[in-house]
């Protein structure tokens, strides 16, 4: 009589006959197994790793590898061809997987010992994201040939002799390494690069950035990560071509998370990659499945972000592991139109802008309890209402710290919100006093932000120039992609009459950053205020070839370079433009604007009827009053000292 299969033996068959009648259908993943034996996916993975030690994902990617090691080895198909038998869309990653779990290539399984137990795979530690046993770590070889079984003693014998003077010599080179090494083990930082879309659908664009967008926000709650890369910073690399080693050292970080997204009728798959970015070596990499009309893409994001801490070593506190497990909206259609107007907003430009408002709103009247639409609308507003002139200045904060006070009432924890009502408090309402003491928090309490309003604008603005520097060189340390962080640290050193380390700042940066509206905004400002006037010229071209909007602080640029080339026609034609803007109640501070145009002409009187214009419309540019260069030769006049 046969010996009759314990519980746990019975369940372990229940699955593996799933998965093996399942075995080529691609979506069949964590959800869909759990759903057949009646169980949750997280009372499913517990189950798994009580009796295997592995995750539910873990388990099926081994069998499906399993079975495709047992087909190679048979000599059934082509590669690709038993790649899809099992289960996997991209022959690709079915490649990549097979090499990290078992260090070598499919291709190589015929000079493999056939009847090898699969569960003694040399590389399966290493995919769970566990440290080898010492014993096993000869074992972590990808692609080596397979034994030869005669090797000539003499060429034994000369390799040892040259392993044993290697060895000599690292245990003198070692002690000038050790510290360094420590402190790249120490370091847990990383780099999602942008998803790629697998679905052959450019429509599908904006999803992969909302994932990428979700992953790098999930990772960001974890502060055992000393760095996790900005999406501004990571986008320059979505179709670089370069290397992961190259790609590591010019963020500045350790690893990088290389992921695709693909939708196929109502199904979604995510395949990740984590790589060591020194090495380039790739020594985790699992698969995600759910269905796209249910809160399936949600948890794939936060248990993407559990395991790429897990793989780490990352340790995540309860209150973070709560906020990445955080379902945002169980309306699909609210987050659909969410991560379309974020795409919209990110394109940064007039038309994007205006298309990015109707779908918030959207996503809004859909779930009024989503909180990310109230900060990514309030967000639009103040971005239309502060530089691009899209909306009247004071209409826009309404706008903007009405949605930003019901998202506070809903998440009162989120320091987004926060952050973007200072900004508003300092720009539109000038209530210095209630941001100074946010201020001083957050001078307290370092908080890594790319977009530094009350970090750097604020100090620079009243007079605090060394906190600037010393905060922007800790942004600079953590992200040195993010542009604006160098213009603000030149803007304190031109204001300490520190011109010449200025202008050796914009020098190095000005390569780097030639395609970034921001930096490019700033920088020719800068430029003009240090008497540089041929990087002036150059970046005020580049504005005007790269980015086809016009608001008013263009008119303004063109208007002195046009004046200072003797071109006086086209200098009045931009003054005409600028005050037509004014006209027009239109954002982006034209009449401030419009002043320092006659302070550079030495016209005063005209500067004080467009200051005093600038003061009753509440522009956001007088915030500069107190340390604009151009004002200068005012601040005797008793005129000046009344505003």
């Amino acid at each position: 009589m046969a010996k009759e299969l314990s519980m746990d033996q019975a369940f372990i068959k229940k699955l593996t006959d799933l998965l093996e009648i399942n075995l080529e259908n691609e979506h069949f993943g964590v959800q869909q197994l759990a759903e057949k034996v009646g169980l949750s996916r997280s009372q499913l993975h517990r189950k798994l790793k009580a009796i295997t030690g592995k995750s539910s994902s873990s388990f099926i990617r081994h069998f499906r590898l399993m079975k495709a090691r047992e087909m190679l080895a048979d000599n059934v198909a082509t590669v690709s061809e038993i790649a899809y038998r099992v289960g996997f869309s991209s022959p690709t990653y079915f490649n990549t997987c097979f090499r990290i779990y078992y260090g070598y290539s499919p291709g190589k399984v015929k000079y493999r010992n056939k009847d090898a137990d699969p569960e003694t795979s040399i590389n399966e530690i290493e995919v769970e994201g566990n440290k080898p046993p010492v014993a096993k770590t000869y074992d972590k070889v990808e692609d080596r040939p397979f034994k030869k079984r005669f090797v000539l003693v003499p060429v034994l014998v000369s390799l040892l002799v040259l392993l044993v003077a290697y060895i000599f010599y690292l245990r003198f080179d070692n002690a000038n390494t050790t510290a360094d090494s420590l402190t790249i083990s120490a370091d847990k930082s990383i780099a999602v690069l942008p998803f790629k879309n697998y679905s052959g659908d450019p429509e599908m664009d904006p999803f992969c950035e909302g994932m990428t967008d979700e992953v790098i926000s999930r990772l960001t709650k974890i502060k055992s990560f000393t760095k996790v890369s900005s999406r501004t910073s990571i986008l320059p690399y979505k179709e670089s071509g370069k290397s992961m080693p190259e790609i590591a050292s010019e963020l500045g970080v350790t690893h990088i998370l290389e992921g695709s997204f693909q939708k196929s009728g109502d199904k979604i798959k995510v395949n990740l990659q984590l790589i060591d970015g020194s090495s380039d070596n790739h020594f985790w990499a699992d698969e995600y499945t759910g269905d796209w009309n249910s809160d399936d893409i949600f948890k794939i994001q936060a248990e993407v972000a559990e395991n790429v801490a897990r793989n780490m070593d990352v340790q995540i506190s309860d209150s973070e592991q709560e906020g990445i497990q955080k379902i945002p909206t169980n309306n699909h259609q609210a987050y659909t139109n969410y991560v379309l107007a974020q795409s919209q907003k990110y394109k940064f430009s007039r038309i994007s802008i205006q298309n990015a408002i109707p779908l918030f709103n959207k996503a809004i009247a859909l779930d009024s309890s989503y909180v990310d639409p109230y900060i990514g609308l309030a967000d639009t507003y103040i971005m239309g209402g502060l530089v691009w002139g899209v909306f009247k200045e004071q209409e826009a904060w309404r706008n903007a710290k009405g949605l930003l006070q019901i998202a506070r009432g809903l998440d009162p924890s989120n320091e987004q919100i926060e952050a973007e009502l200072n900004a508003g408090y300092f720009y539109f309402d000038w209530n210095f006093e209630l941001v100074e003491s946010y201020y001083q928090k957050r001078l307290e309490n370092f908080v890594y932000d790319r977009t530094p309003a009350i970090d750097a604008d604020f100090p620079n603005k009243t007079g605090r120039y060394e906190e600037v520097i010393s905060t922007m060189d800790k942004n600079i340390a953590l992200d040195p992609s993010v542009g604006v962080f160098y213009t603000f640290k030149g803007q304190a050193l031109m204001l300490q009459g520190k011109k010449d380390e200025a202008v050796d700042l914009l020098k190095n940066s000005d390569p780097l950053y030639s395609d970034d509206w921001f930096y490019l905004r700033e920088s020719t400002k800068l430029h003009y205020y240090l008497e540089n006037y041929k990087p002036f010229e150059d970046q005020l071209k580049r504005l005007m070839a790269n980015f086809s909007d016009r608001p008013p602080l263009l008119f303004w640029l063109n208007a002195v370079h046009d004046h200072m080339n003797g071109d006086y026609e086209g200098a009045l034609s931009n003054v005409r433009e600028l005050q037509k803007s004014y006209e027009n109640e239109s954002s982006g501070s034209p009449a401030c604007f419009s002043a320092l145009y006659y302070c550079t002409l030495q016209e005063y009187e005209k500067a004080f009827m467009w200051l005093q214009r600038s003061y009753d419309r509440h522009e956001v540019e007088l915030t500069w009053f107190r340390e604009e260069p151009l004002l200068i030769p005012l601040k005797n006049d008793p005129r000046y000292k009344v505003l």
